[in-house]
């Protein structure tokens, strides 16, 4: 059996939509041993999000954005990113895997590809304790003491490199066996079908919400007062990861 470990990287997620500058992965066998691994890196055709090359932020990308615009489109690379997600016996895992998976599926509407059925296990949801382990992949992996010193963080395949990483760790910490884990981790396998049901329900919700404004607005109720905008610390936090895609 092999594992593929993928991460995604977006120049901005606005909208709700995450506009993919980067695919990185890595393919490894049963004993975790290095099959292949690339940073696949292209044009996002889309503006960056000012807070990816801010001086005193924490996420930055590997890539300056001259690099990024050098490289072809998502189209150039729809064949190869679908191989590598839909290779026959290949198990799929990420951290965060809803979102990276949506980030596919947005790639595919954007350049009017067929969007591609593929699922992946969440390292997220699967390696997590309350008392234990929590926080960011960085963090989870510093509470296993994996050492990523040879890894730049936000760097597609070496965050892919940092799940493997994490999983690995964590099947010797409890001395079990990856298939064993998968078994014992019901609904924390998504599909591009759960991204496209989850987004399709939050849709159906936004048009309720707006329905509800706009009947309070006849009806002579008073009006929801708006929200300061965020500023400072409450900005950072909002923009805290702007690779994700929220369903709330």
């Amino acid at each position: 059996m092999e594992f593929l470990f993928f991460d995604v990287e977006c120049a901005n997620c606005f909208g709700g939509v995450g506009k993919m500058c980067s695919f990185g992965y890595v393919l490894v066998d049963s004993e975790f041993n290095v099959i292949e691994t690339d940073d696949i890196v292209m044009n996002p055709e889309a503006p960056f999000d000012w807070y990816l090359y801010k001086n005193k932020n924490d996420i930055k990308l590997a890539y300056s954005q001259e690099f990024f615009r050098s490289k072809p489109s998502f189209s150039g690379y729809y064949d190869r990113v679908k191989s590598l997600l839909t290779k026959p016996g290949v198990k799929v895992f990420a951290f965060s895997a809803l979102n990276d998976i949506g980030f596919v599926v947005s790639a595919c509407e954007r350049y009017d590809k067929k969007v591609f059925d593929f699922s992946a296990y969440d390292l997220e949801k699967v390696i997590k304790s309350d008392d234990e382990i929590f926080g960011s992949l960085e963090e989870r992996c510093r509470i296993l003491n994996v050492d990523n010193s040879d890894l730049h963080a936000h760097k597609s395949s070496d965050d892919a490199i940092m799940t493997m990483r994490l999983l690995k760790s964590y099947i010797q910490k409890k001395s079990i066996t990856v298939e064993s884990l998968m078994k014992s981790s019901g609904g924390v396998c998504f599909s591009t079908k759960t991204f496209i049901k989850k987004r399709e329900e939050r849709n159906r919700k936004k048009l309720r919400q707006a329905s509800g404004g706009e009947k309070r607005k006849n009806y002579g109720a008073p009006p929801r007062k708006n929200k300061s905008p965020k500023t400072g610390k409450a900005l950072n936090r909002r923009r805290s990861d702007s690779r994700t895609i929220t369903f709330e």
